[in-house]
């Protein structure tokens, strides 16, 4: 799903496309307002303890609602404050949906808080601004795979710290496949036969959501920016400059017709409920499969511990050679540039990329790791061995070299994306839609 962006996906996620990561607003049971934090360190192997002096608390908004995120959050933060018993944390949650509004409120009051969650691609008005710190040269960035930087890079600047990557995949229950006969599909037609075939035996194709974006965009991801992004690099880009429209897209109808099919196949009530109970259906053997993205396993296992789930990659195209999963960095963290704990906070930071704060990231969220190759879960689960295995099929793309969908054009996107979905499938009109889209764009690039 998100952890994306989405918030996202997203999260996360266009504010739920470029947070995708936990995307979705907050919910009950995650709203922890204040928690006690952990300590920082200066070599990656060997955390360091902070100036002992005068007390300090570091403000922190984030808009995870995936309860083991927030967990491993408070595990990350209670270290450090063990390590560094002067430093404490001051923790909020915001609604995705609100995210970048409450933090332009907040930048704008001179009250900055001191640690943001979000991607600076994901937030382009409030980077161009000044509002997150200038990282580039920090010792934390230097521990990040270079091939992920220019995923928190803008204008050749770095400005954020992400700790993991967020993939995006279908996750599937391995006994109702089972149980309707169903064998993993590998190409698109195959991906509908199954849906069929699932359905005919009173099975639930999909367990999905259209009510928050972190749910819906989940639906959408692993589409739009997986073989449709390998086949038009920068299309996003394009559009937003004025360079292309969404009906110059080569493949983006057949985007939409799929989902319109697959959505079809979806629970009846997607429409009335939320991005986690989506995963409770699913997680529940309520539906067979999940497009969702790598951050939502901690939550689908906290409702089934035990499941059977596996994951492959989503078949857009009738040729299996021609299937890309999509993937990008997730959980990312800045520094507000008007903070006045500039210096506790980096500390905290050079924890957070240490070998012992990623360890317990990749514990406790089975993602893939941006520090190190080797920092695995202690006990991988087996949803999180099945994403590796496809990503490191090599047949993947990173979604977030370029920035997404933004500002307007985000809102734009996801109320034309909403109406799509909640309409009846038999009713939707794919052609009236671009048109929507590309009206909306261009009604923006001419204000702008």
């Amino acid at each position: 799903m998100r952890k994306a962006k989405a918030l996202s996906m997203a999260s996360t996620l266009f504010l739920a496309v470029t947070m995708l990561s936990g995307c979705g607003s907050a919910s009950n049971g995650n709203e922890d307002s204040s928690q006690t934090g952990a300590s920082p360190s200066e070599q990656a192997s060997a955390p360091a303890k902070t100036d002992a002096g005068e007390k300090v608390t570091l403000s922190v908004v984030h808009y995870m609602v995936e309860k083991p995120k927030v967990d491993t959050f408070k595990k990350l933060t209670d270290k450090f404050t063990e390590l560094n018993p002067n430093v404490s944390f001051d923790i909020s949650v915001m609604p995705v949906d609100k995210y970048n509004d409450n933090i332009k409120l907040k930048v704008s009051a001179g009250d900055t808080p001191d640690i943001i969650f979000g991607r600076p691609a994901g937030m382009v008005d409030m980077t161009k601004a000044g509002a997150f710190l200038d990282v580039t040269n920090e010792a934390f960035v230097k521990r990040v795979d270079p091939a992920y930087i220019p995923n928190v890079t803008y204008e050749g600047k770095v400005y954020g710290l992400p700790i993991d990557l967020m993939t995006n995949a279908v996750i599937y229950n391995k006994d109702l496949f089972k149980e309707a006969g169903v064998e993993v599909p590998k190409t698109y037609s195959e991906l509908l036969k199954a849906a069929e075939t699932l359905k005919s035996k009173g099975i639930t194709p999909f367990a999905a959501s259209w009510k928050d974006g972190a749910s819906y965009m989940s639906f959408m991801w692993p589409d739009m920016w997986g073989t449709l992004l390998v086949n038009n690099p920068d299309y996003a880009s394009k559009i937003i400059a004025g360079e292309k429209s969404f009906s110059d897209v080569p493949g983006y109808k057949d985007f939409l017709q799929r989902v319109n099919q697959l959505s079809a196949y979806a629970n009846s009530d997607a429409k009335d409920i939320d991005y986690d109970r989506s995963l409770q259906y699913f997680a529940q053997g309520k539906a067979a499969m999940d497009i969702m993205g790598s951050f939502a396993i901690g939550s689908i296992r906290s409702y089934n511990p035990s499941g059977n789930f596996g994951v492959f990659m989503y078949p857009a195209t009738d040729n299996p050679e021609d299937n890309y999963m999509t993937y990008s960095t997730d959980d990312t963290w800045m520094i507000g540039a008007k903070s006045a704990n500039i210096e506790t906070a980096k500390k905290f930071f050079d924890f957070m990329a240490s070998d012992e704060g990623a360890q317990i990231w990749a514990d406790g969220v089975q993602t893939i790791s941006t520090i190190s190759k080797d920092i695995k879960p202690a006990q991988q689960d087996p949803i999180s061995a099945e994403f590796q295995a496809v990503f490191q099929s090599g047949k993947i793309v990173n979604n977030q070299v370029k920035p997404l969908w933004y500002g307007q054009y985000d809102d734009t996107w996801q109320k034309v994306m909403t109406f799509f979905l909640v309409t009846d499938p038999a009713e939707r009109n794919v052609d009236e839609t671009i048109k929507k889209l590309d009206d909306g764009f261009a009604k923006i690039n001419k204000m702008n």
